[in-house]
Order: C-alpha cells, then structure tokens, then sequence
C-alpha cells in the first residue's frame, strides 16, 4: 500500500442497513479477538467456511508514551506499573525485534516465529488469576485443606474487591465460613500478611498501615501520620501536623514523602498479572528506504476460505437440487464473509494511510508535534461516512517507530496559537505537565499562571480547561503540590 493513498469512491451508508451492510459494519467494529471469535461461531454454522488465522499478540497496555527518554523514565515507568513486567518484557522485545520493512514485501511467517508466538501464547494461558495467587499463599500457610482456618482464609479471600480492600466485616467472614470469631479474626490476619504488602485491609488508612507494619516501621513518624492524621496529609496541612506530632515540617514532609511511595490499592498488582492481550492492528513504519508506510499487521486478519469439498460438490449432478441449493447458500454466505473482512482491511489501512499525512509531523518529531484531527475531515478524504470512521478505530491499535497507540490517540481537538496554527490538546497537556514538573514546589503554579504562561507561548486557553486537563492527568491542584522546606 502506498503512502500516497489514492481515494476511492464509496457508496454512502443509506438510512437502512441492508444485512450485508450491518454484518460488514459489525466486523469493522470487532477487534481481531472479536472477529476471530465471531468466525469461529460462524463455523459451527456454516460447514463451507474454513478460517485460518496466525494472530500476533501482545500483552498489557500499549506503551503510549515511549517518546523521550532520560529524564522521563520515571513518568514512563509509573504509568505501566499497574502490568505484569514479564508481558511486558516479552511486549518490548517483540516490539525490538522489528526490521525495517519493505515497501513492496511483507515479511514471510517462519517456523521460528510460530514457535516463539505458540510459547508466548501458552505462557498467557497459564498465567494464574490473583484469587489463585492469594489461594496459593493460603496453601503455604495453613497446609491443612480442611481446618475451619482455612475455610475462613477463602472467606476473606472471596470478599476482597479488585482494588485488595476487605469489604466483609469479622463478623460475616465467621458467618460465610461457619467459624467461630477468633478464627475468623486469625484468617483475617494471615490474609494481610500477605504479598502484596496491604492486601485485606478495609480502608486506606489500613491498607497504608500494612504497608508501614511490613516495613517495619509500626511506631515511625509516618505511621503516626497515617494512623491519626491521613486526612490532614491529603489536604496538605503539614504545619499542622507537624504542631500536633510536636515534630519539625521538615520531617513530616519527609515522612510524607515515604507515604507517597506506598500503594493505596495493593489488589491492582495482582490485577495486572492477567494484563489484557493487546494487538495492534496496523502499523506505520520505515521502509528500507525510510518512507513511512501503513501496513496491516501480520497476521490480524484470519484468512477465510471455501471448504474445497462444498465447491465441488455445489456442481455435483449425483447430489439433490435442494441439497445442492442449500451448499449454494453455504458459499455465497462464505463469499459475503470474504467481503466484508475485505472491507474491514482496506478501510483501516486507507485510515492508516490518512493518518501518516495528516499527522505526518508527529511520525517526524513525536508526541508534541500532534495536530488537532476530527474523524470528519478523515471521513471527507477518504470518502467515507464518519459513523465508519468511528467504527473502524474503535479499540484498535497502532504500531508506530514510537511505541502502541489506540488509533483514537490521533483524533483530537486543539486550540489555535497566535500563529493561527492548530495546537492539539494533547499537546497543551504535555506543556501543562511539564510546567508542573519544572515548577518551583514551594511555590507551585495555579491554573490562573500556567494559563498566562501558555498565552504568552501563543496558546489562548480557560483557567477551567487547564483545571480540566490537569485533573484528567492526575495532577493534583497548586494548593495539594506545594512542598514545606
């Protein structure tokens, strides 16, 4: 496919879907898994179609932000903490693992590949649910399978929500489990003992004393802190904390900070061991002669055919007409399947090849460089309906020469600077973030400021936009920023 896409005339969706229509839109919408799983149940149908399918899959969320470097390791590698660093390994390898590709060929499958994705694929399926996890931890301490004490420890373990908070009070685990209090209590206890540090307790202020007990610093400042005073740390009151614990800011702002690093939901490192399978769709890459090109991503796509034997016996005189005739339906029902996966393939590469023009500044000079882009200009080019457009990026991804994005990723409003040039929001976040990181945090700046400071950059914004975007990013406000000397 070339980067200079052609334009092809398509017929406009019309007011009612025909069902050739909806089941084309419907595979255009459906991610590769869920297209797979709706051929695989077509198949139970319709004995004529035969599906061949060699998926490249990977594990946890894309990696958006694999832009810079250096300095913004650190906000990088928070941002995937919440997966499994194994997948995620074996996701920057596949991804390192990539050559340059050729305009004019794809690669060929070997035998090598198919191994390493038959192990990668069985590695995923034996990747062990955290009730597992915890119910394996259960098994070293209380050996005995058939003790009330264990019974109670799966009672726990059956009323912990996702994020390892126990909902469920002593008194309903003795009730679910049929013990007594004190084994109820006991099986309570083994439970927080457990890894994750925090795990089974029934509200921050537990979870973070947990995490404070396992480090050994029951009794500490910080635990001091967390014990009494948790909800005068989350509004920032140092000095009045520091009045009452009769200790200097300092060392509360210290004490603060190791607080900081704890995990207010312990259960989410568990979680991210059964990290979602990403699959990017497309991707935007070199060739050998650095042009960018689009190309669907080996394998996505499963290759449906014609079972040989319904083709000829479709023309076979020794079967019935009407057995025959039902074969007929068989194929073109077939047919129409190879239609619309046909559709579903030009469509997202056509978009692809949209995207390296619209955004082709961004594929030079990464994340900054993101232009303002709705789906409506994308369905004008290319000649088709919006509703397409939006059904043909729905959770899907794309791999580019700086990591996985959802395809969404490139879809967004902007502002215009006083150039006239469209600044995507995307872009104000990233200035917005990084005038917080280089801010003085004693005297950190309001939204009011960083808004002065992006006008004078030629970027006119709202106080209540900046507030807005800070808060989507999870920064907290000036007030909860600023830090005691």
């Amino acid at each position: 496919m070339s980067q200079n896409f052609t334009l092809r005339q398509t017929t406009e969706q019309s007011q009612v879907l025909t069902p050739q229509q909806m089941q084309a839109m419907k595979m255009l919408q459906e991610t590769s898994l869920e297209l797979e799983q709706q051929l695989k149940q077509e198949m139970e149908h319709n004995p004529a179609l035969e599906v061949k399918s060699n998926m490249e899959i990977l594990a946890g969320n894309p990696m958006e932000d694999t832009i810079s470097k250096g300095e913004y390791e650190d906000d990088r590698a928070a941002e995937v903490v919440a997966h499994d660093e194994n997948l995620m390994d074996a996701a920057r390898e596949n991804l390192a693992g990539d050559t340059a590709l050729d305009e004019n060929s794809i690669s060929t499958w070997t035998p090598d590949d198919e191994e390493k994705r038959r192990l990668f694929l069985s590695s995923l399926s034996t990747q062990e649910s955290p009730q597992e996890m915890l119910l394996d931890q259960i098994k070293d301490v209380v050996q005995d399978e058939d003790s009330p004490l264990f019974d109670a420890c799966r009672e726990v373990l059956g009323n912990l929500d996702d994020n390892g908070y126990l909902t469920a009070s002593n008194d309903e685990i003795a009730n679910g489990a049929g013990v007594d209090a004190e084994t109820a209590e006991k099986a309570v206890h083994i439970i927080q003992s457990f890894t994750p540090d925090g795990i089974g307790g029934r509200n921050l202020r537990e979870v973070l004393l947990l995490q404070l007990e396992h480090k050994r610093e029951k009794g500490s400042l910080a635990w001091d802190i967390v014990d009494k005073y948790l909800e005068d740390l989350g509004r920032n009151r140092l000095q009045l904390i520091a009045n009452a614990l009769y200790a200097e800011v300092a060392e509360i702002q210290e004490a603060a900070d190791r607080i900081k690093q704890l995990n207010p939901k312990p259960g989410l490192a568990l979680a991210s061991s059964t990290a979602p399978i990403v699959i990017p769709e497309v991707e935007i890459l070199r060739n050998n002669d650095g042009k960018l090109v689009a190309r669907l991503t080996k394998g996505t796509t499963p290759e449906v055919s014609i079972a040989p034997d319904y083709e000829k016996m479709q023309s076979d005189k020794s079967i019935s007409k009407d057995a025959r005739a039902e074969i007929t339906d068989y194929i073109n029902a077939v047919k129409q399947i190879m239609k619309s996966l046909e559709f579903r393939k030009s469509t997202i590469e056509r978009i692809a090849d949209a995207l390296i023009f619209l955004q082709a500044d961004f594929f030079e000079k990464g994340k900054t460089a993101l232009k303002p882009l709705v789906m409506a200009t994308v369905a004008d080019i290319l000649e088709l309906h919006e509703t397409t457009i939006s059904r043909a990026i729905a959770n899907k991804y794309v791999r580019t020469p700086f990591g996985l994005f959802p395809l969404k990723y490139f879809f967004r409003p902007g502002y215009d600077n006083a150039e006239g040039d469209s600044v995507s929001s995307t872009v104000v976040k990233f200035k917005i973030k990084e005038l917080v990181r280089r801010e003085d945090k004693t005297k950190p700046l309001s939204d009011n400021k960083i808004a002065e400071i992006l006008s004078k950059d030629g970027i006119e914004i709202a106080r209540r936009t900046i507030a807005k975007y800070r808060e989507e990013d999870g920064i907290p406000a000036a007030s909860l920023r600023k830090t005691h000397i």
